[in-house]
């Protein structure tokens, strides 16, 4: 039993041990993100890099949300034209198929 116990409370040292490693990885991997989604967001939004360096995290997270909404009403809005016109090209396929059958009587 004494074996287990030490082997178990090593294995719970080296845990304790990695936790501030494996935090600052993950903060690491946070911030390298955040600074590419700055970069891809000022871009997408065409304003300077170099006027924006200080964006704070929150801002680039709500710059990126506002950006997102917006491209998404964009495409709700294309795909419903694209709706509209399409009906109305069947529309008129059909009133021209029957003006032309009307003709031919």
């Amino acid at each position: 039993m004494p074996a287990e116990k030490t082997a178990s409370s090593k294995a719970s040292e080296a845990r304790r041990s990695n936790k501030p490693l494996m935090e600052k990885r993950r903060r690491a991997r946070i911030n390298h993100s955040l600074t590419e989604l700055k970069t891809l967001i000022l871009n997408a939004v065409k304003k300077d890099n170099s006027k924006h360096s200080k964006l704070e995290k929150a801002d680039i997270l709500e710059m990126t949300v506002k950006y997102l909404q917006n491209l998404q009403r964009q495409q709700l809005t294309a795909s419903a034209d694209s709706d509209t016109s399409s009906l109305t090209s069947t529309k008129f396929s059909a009133g021209y198929g029957e003006c032309a059958n009307e003709v031919t009587r």
